[in-house]
């Protein structure tokens, strides 16, 4: 009897246990929609919590970024660290006021805290003094007194290392890496710079007084520029003021060697044969190929030159052009007087010596002398 009141109990608790299940399963079926979208609602919110704790520490400035080395990596540090051109390091070494512990958790448990870069200087990095050795030191400072590089990229610099450490170092990839050694290439100067340098030497030297240093700083400019008119009459100027006209007069015959063609030379070789009386000679070193406005000394000599070769007419041609030129110069009018009187036109000479008396004042007492005298006989 005992065992069919079990076996019945049995039966009874199995027949209880069906309908349990099929009463949840029935409850599983009939969930409402809000229930589901209360569920998805929550189980959002809770991935964003979680995202959020994660993301606590914001993504810093590349600048500001350091990555912490373990401590035997600290350890194994050079004496002499390479330090990449790129990143500046401050001077002082002296660990700043403000420190700021870290986000992460073995960060927080380590005996020695990372230091942070103050506001004030947030493009440096600082290495605490006791790990840097002395020599490292003075290299520091030297590199600080450069002026800033630019910082780089944030997609340069690597991850921070969750380890703290006393040294805190910049990761940067070896093509980022310049090379701090200066190579400076000497190029030989051009041919235009040594003409000008010396130049101004021979400048400088005729002005300090020092003709013959001048004459060899031109010498050798002759070298480099045989073509040049300049330095020829900068030479025969100097030979002159050391009162050697023949050296002078071979230095413009050197400049007639090379082709030069220019009138100040001309004037100068035509006054050298003045000088000895050979009018011929000057006359025809002075062909009439430039202007008169530009050159009214050149065309002077010439009709000096025709004068006394007798060839009144062609002198008195020169000197009235110019007259007109130049009226205020009383030479010209003199001249132009001396051939008039020579071709038998008293009355026009007579003019042209009341003109050259009333522009003559740069005329010498002689001058002056003589127009008085023919002033009288003109009459």
């Amino acid at each position: 009897m005992s065992v069919i009141n079990k076996m019945l109990r049995d039966l009874d608790q199995r027949n209880n246990n069906v309908t349990s299940a099929n009463q949840i399963i029935a409850r599983q079926h009939g969930q409402p929609l809000w229930l589901t979208v209360l569920l998805l609602l929550t189980f959002c919110l809770l991935c964003f919590a979680i995202y959020a704790v994660l993301s606590r520490n914001p993504v810093m400035p590349a600048a500001d970024l350091t990555s912490a080395v373990p401590e035997p990596a600290a350890q194994q540090l050079p004496a002499e660290p390479a330090i990449p051109a790129e990143i500046v390091i401050s001077a002082s070494l002296e660990p700043t006021d403000s420190l700021e512990p870290t986000d992460s958790p073995e960060s927080s448990q380590s005996a020695a805290p990372e230091q942070s870069a103050t506001p004030e200087n947030t493009a440096t990095t600082i290495i605490a003094a006791p790990e840097l050795p002395a020599q490292a030191v003075a290299e520091v400072a030297e590199i600080a007194a450069q002026p800033e590089q630019q910082p780089a990229k944030p997609a340069d610099i690597a991850a921070p290392v969750p380890q703290a450490t006393e040294v805190a170092q910049i990761s940067v990839p070896p093509t980022a890496k310049t090379d701090s050694s200066l190579s400076v290439t000497s190029r030989e100067p051009t041919a235009a710079q040594s003409q000008a340098k010396l130049r101004q030497q021979a400048l400088a030297a005729a002005q300090a007084g020092q003709p013959q240093q001048a004459l060899r700083y031109w010498q050798q400019l002759q070298q480099l520029a045989p073509q040049d008119a300049v330095v020829y009459l900068a030479q025969a100027r100097l030979w002159l003021q050391l009162g050697q006209p023949q050296q002078a007069e071979v230095s413009l015959l050197q400049a007639k060697a090379q082709g030069i063609v220019d009138a100040d030379i001309q004037l100068m070789l035509a006054q050298a044969a003045a000088s000895r009386q050979q009018w011929l000679q000057a006359e025809a070193l002075l062909p009439a190929g430039f202007a008169v406005a530009l050159h009214p000394d050149y065309y002077g000599l010439k009709a000096t030159a025709l004068q006394q070769l007798g060839q009144h007419q062609q002198a008195f041609e020169w000197f009235a052009e110019l007259s007109r030129l130049q009226p205020q110069l009383g030479k010209w009018w003199l001249g132009g007087a001396v051939s008039l009187e020579a071709l038998a036109r008293p009355a026009e000479a007579h003019q042209y010596y009341l003109n050259a008396l009333q522009w003559g004042d740069s005329l010498s007492v002689q001058s002056k002398t003589f127009i008085q005298q023919r002033l009288v006989a003109t009459e």
